[in-house]
């Protein structure tokens, strides 16, 4: 019999079992791929992203989700209100090191196997048993008591925590195993949609494929709101557009989608130069043509794209340096429209947005409100973060938050 049986071995789950093996409690991690933190390996590059300073309770700015109320959980869930130094003081006690470069949360080695061979260490030194290629099949309950069925074998347990997590990079373990067995304990969930990925548009990018730029983007509604913006580096594909930049603004984008919207963007491609400064460079060198002067701001592609594409009536080579249509290629610049009609699909994307619904959570110990001794923590969870650590410290913290709120259970009773 254990306290507690882990079904998913990555971030959350880890650290929901070294946190309740600390306070003495008997735990099994049962994991269906063949090690333990497939995607941990591979989060940030392979350097392993853990978290990020630039943190406020204004959390609406780094996560998404369908519940409205999603930020007064996370300042429940993060407690203290520094989730960063809570996750760098969590991989100190297991040997861990970090290092900062410009806010962004590293282990000092540079390397996501330092995070993975300590959590094993940590998990072998406190006793965590470990099931891998074992795949959890049903969760049943009997008087009180978890039966945790794999294929081969079956664990009882006092709790039982899914740490499954989504269906992102299904080379790397994703799957839709973990909403499946939320949905047979009835679990309340939300809609599945890709998130931190690459955006299809309905306009055709394929003659800007392989184009960076520096930008500035903004997504608005089809009723002209205001929803995200962002800034940094936007990058052309054949499909549409990438970039973290886009990859931050895909979880608010897909929202608007899945709710029937239609979602646009507005791109800067100099949010930094004025409409003066480049009107008087145009003015200056009427000798040049259009694109040679644009391509003194952009990409020369991009510079061809954008004259191309200016609808501007009676334009000749006599004319051309006529203020309007100055005017028309320096607005292109600063707003160019893009309209959004899907996300790519999940094996292009880093984390699932949607999942357990979190007002049938405690945030204070990831527990099910209405099914005593059932937890779900991660990315199961409908909570999805942008680029940067957000989405390990929350999957971190919601795994620490249940291991501490089993012990404590387990305590009182």
């Amino acid at each position: 019999m254990y306290d507690i049986c882990i079904i998913g071995g990555g971030a959350s789950g880890i650290a929901c079992a070294i946190t309740a093996a600390r306070n003495g409690l008997n735990c099994i991690i049962i994991e269906k791929e063949s090690k333990l933190g497939k995607k941990i390996y591979a989060t940030g590059n392979g350097r392993c992203n853990v978290t990020n300073h630039n943190f406020s309770n204004d959390y609406d700015l780094y996560y998404n989700s369908n519940y409205d109320e999603y930020t007064s959980f996370l300042n429940k869930l993060f407690q203290n209100g520094n989730p960063d130094k809570e996750i760098i003081d969590f991989l100190y006690s297991i040997g861990i090191v970090t290092y900062d470069i410009d806010n962004y949360v590293y282990p000092h080695s540079m390397q996501s196997s330092s995070i993975m061979w300590a959590f094993n260490d940590s998990l072998t030194k406190l006793g965590v048993k470990t099931r891998l290629k074992a795949c959890v099949e049903k969760i049943e309950s009997n008087d009180g008591i978890y039966i945790v069925k794999t294929q081969n074998e079956q664990f009882e347990a006092l709790n039982v925590v899914l740490a499954c997590g989504g269906l992102s990079y299904k080379n790397l373990g994703g799957s839709d195993k973990g909403y499946t067995l939320a949905n047979n304990l009835n679990l309340k969930c939300t809609d599945l949609r890709p998130s931190l990925c690459g955006l299809i548009t309905k306009e055709d990018m394929t003659g800007l494929s392989g184009v960076r730029i520096k930008s500035k983007a903004t997504v608005f509604s089809e009723f002209n709101n205001v929803i995200a913006v962002e800034e940094g580096e936007l990058q052309f594909t054949d499909y549409g557009v990438s970039g973290i930049m886009i990859f931050n603004l895909s979880g608010k984008i897909g929202k608007l989608l899945n709710n029937n919207q239609k979602a646009y963007i507005i791109i800067d491609f100099l949010p930094d130069i004025s409409y003066e400064t480049i009107y008087e460079v145009f003015n200056k060198n009427n000798h040049r043509k259009p694109k040679a002067i644009l391509n003194s701001f952009i990409n020369d592609k991009l510079s061809g794209y954008i004259i191309d594409n200016t609808d501007f009536n009676n334009i000749t080579d006599n004319n051309i340096f006529n203020k309007e249509y100055i005017s028309e290629l320096i607005r292109s610049l600063h707003n160019f429209k893009l309209e959004i009609i899907k996300l790519r699909d999940f094996d292009n994307a880093q984390v699932t947005s949607g999942g357990v619904s979190l007002d049938i959570i405690n945030p204070t110990d990831m527990s099910i409100k209405e099914i005593p001794g059932i937890y779900v923590t991660g990315e199961l969870t409908d909570i999805d973060g942008i680029c940067g650590g957000y989405n390990l410290t929350y999957a971190i913290i919601s795994g620490i938050r249940a291991g501490k709120g089993i012990y404590d259970k387990i305590k009182s009773s």
